[in-house]
C-alpha cells in the first residue's frame, strides 16, 4: 500500500511540475487586420513601431516574455527582433481573401448607387451571402440570388455596405459578387 502512494505521489509531483510548461507554451496566431492595411510591430506595447506585417503573416506568440493585457510579444518570420502587437489582430487560423475583417472606419460613404448580386458560378442562379458584418464567416442576414438589386451606401477595398431593396435590411456583400447597373 505504502508503495501505491509512493508512486501515486511522484506522479502528481511530476504532473504538477508539469503545468507551469504548458501553460507558458508559444502558440501560433495569423495576423488579420483590415484588408490592404498591415500590422504595426512596436518596441514596447503602444511605442515606437519597428516594422509591418501583412495580412495573413504566421506569428510565434512569445508567452515567456510578459506583456499588457490586449498585447503579445510576438516573433515574425524574417524579423531578427520580435515585437508587441495588438491581441485583436491575430486570429487562430490562417484567415482566407474574404475572411479578412474590414474595420467600420475603412470604410468610405458614397452617394448611393445601384449594383446586382453576381452568381458564384455558371451553373447556378446562387449568389453571395447578405452579412451583419464584413467577414465570410459572420452570420448570413439571407442568401442572394443573382440579379438581386442592392444600393451600395459605402465602399471598401474588399466588401460594401448595402442596403437589400427586396427586403430593405442594411449588411456587406464582398465586391467581387457585385456587379454596377
Amino acid at each position: 500500500m505504502k508503495k501505491v502512494i509512493s508512486i501515486v505521489l511522484v506522479i502528481m509531483t511530476l504532473v504538477g511540475l508539469m503545468i507551469p510548461v504548458f501553460a507558458n507554451a508559444d502558440s501560433t496566431k495569423w495576423v488579420n487586420c483590415a484588408n490592404g492595411k498591415k500590422l504595426n510591430v512596436r518596441e514596447t506595447a503602444g511605442g515606437k513601431v519597428m516594422y509591418r506585417l501583412p495580412c495573413g503573416t504566421q506569428v510565434t506568440i512569445q508567452s515567456s516574455t510578459s506583456a499588457p493585457k490586449g498585447w503579445a510579444f510576438i516573433k515574425a518570420p524574417g524579423h531578427a527582433k520580435g515585437g508587441y502587437v495588438m491581441t485583436k489582430f491575430l486570429v487562430s487560423s490562417k484567415p482566407g481573401k474574404y475572411q479578412i475583417t474590414e474595420r467600420d472606419d475603412s470604410f468610405v460613404t458614397v452617394t448611393p448607387y445601384k449594383v446586382s448580386a453576381k452568381a458564384i458560378n455558371k451553373k447556378s442562379d446562387r449568389s453571395v451571402g447578405l452579412r451583419v458584418s464584413p467577414n465570410k464567416s459572420s452570420r448570413a442576414i439571407r442568401r442572394l440570388t443573382a440579379g438581386d438589386t442592392l444600393q451600395v451606401i459605402a465602399r471598401g477595398k474588399t466588401w460594401s455596405k448595402v442596403v437589400d431593396m427586396t427586403t430593405g435590411n442594411t449588411g456587406f456583400v464582398a465586391n467581387a459578387y457585385m456587379v454596377k447597373q
